[in-house]
């Protein structure tokens, strides 16, 4: 398995218009063995002090969204992707190739590990330095980092995607000390589309849960079994605030009409943005589990078929 990362110090400056050539750079030596092993993995290490929840999943959705639309040109729609904030746990990641842009050099106190360590050359063309005015605008973010104590979401995370991998790392960004996700259980998904592929419940709790012990060692993570539109939100009296994606704002107002007839204190809700689709009809082409479904689906009968 090839582990490819880059890491990014300006990100505020980004030229967010070139991600996919920037992408381009760091794999296409190592396309052909991505191929022929069909896995890998390609990280991107976020340098920057991002304060607000809003700005991150702006710049989330954009480099993932960049990078993915580079991999399915290559045919590896699958491959996973990444994204890693200053204060992940290094320890748990070894790189083959790790790049960085010239004059950016990997300090000792960062403890990075990896085998290759590849300079990109002539940083100027990833770069687009921002007018004061787009400044002013970042700066006028609503600063919100580490806001909440307790947190909570809900999902059914299965093969683990960019999607999921968003609205988790708003969801971790958001809480200093616990995060509460309630997962669907598997007596639910007995209707879902190719079903045989839909990942059992253990297998779906330890990606989670490796994702976020990488992207934040500090969080204590609880995973409880999710078997209906509240789960542990309706319960839990010292959740403070539910991230929900835009697609289910609605069963985030449902929680909070729920705790307020059970006494309870309303939820501060914070919306993610879809990855992919539009509200208008219905999302159709959001990223989601279904399609990794149908594409595993897919390579299995082709490959039986040989």
């Amino acid at each position: 398995m090839v582990r490819v990362g880059v890491v990014l110090s300006d990100v505020y400056n980004l030229n967010y218009k070139e991600i996919e050539k920037l992408a381009a750079y760091c794999l296409s030596e190592h396309i052909d063995e991505l191929k022929q092993n069909n896995e890998g993995q390609f990280d991107i290490i976020l340098r920057d002090r991002i304060q607000s929840s809003h700005h991150l999943d702006d710049i989330l959705g954009t480099l993932y969204n960049s990078v993915r639309e580079y991999l399915i040109s290559e045919k590896l729609d699958l491959l996973p992707i990444n994204i890693f904030l200053g204060n992940f746990n290094r320890g748990l990641i070894h790189w083959d190739f790790l790049y960085v842009m010239e004059g950016d050099e990997i300090r000792d106190n960062e403890e990075f590990h990896f085998d290759n360590l590849e300079t990109i050359l002539n940083p100027r063309q990833w770069i687009q330095i921002r007018t004061k005015p787009e400044l002013i605008a970042i700066e006028n973010f609503n600063k919100d980092h580490n806001r909440h104590k307790v947190s909570a979401l809900g999902g059914t995370f299965d093969h683990l995607h960019d999607g999921h991998k968003i609205l988790l790392t708003v969801a971790a960004f958001l809480t200093s000390e616990r995060l509460i996700i309630g997962l669907t259980v598997e007596e639910l998904l007995v209707n879902k589309k190719y079903k045989d592929t839909v990942q059992d419940f253990d297998t779906r709790r330890e990606n989670v849960v490796n994702f976020l012990n990488t992207f934040k060692p500090s969080l204590k993570i609880e995973i409880i079994p999710l078997k209906d539109v509240c789960g542990p939100t309706g319960t839990v009296p010292e959740i403070e605030c539910l991230i929900v994606s835009r697609e289910t704002v609605k069963g985030g107002e449902v929680v909070n009409k729920t705790r307020k007839e059970r006494g309870m204190s309303q939820l501060e809700l914070y919306v993610v943005n879809v990855l992919g689709g539009k509200e208008e009809d219905g999302w159709k082409e959001k990223m989601s589990s279904t399609d990794i479904r149908k594409l595993i689906e897919a390579r299995k009968t082709a490959f039986q078929g040989e």
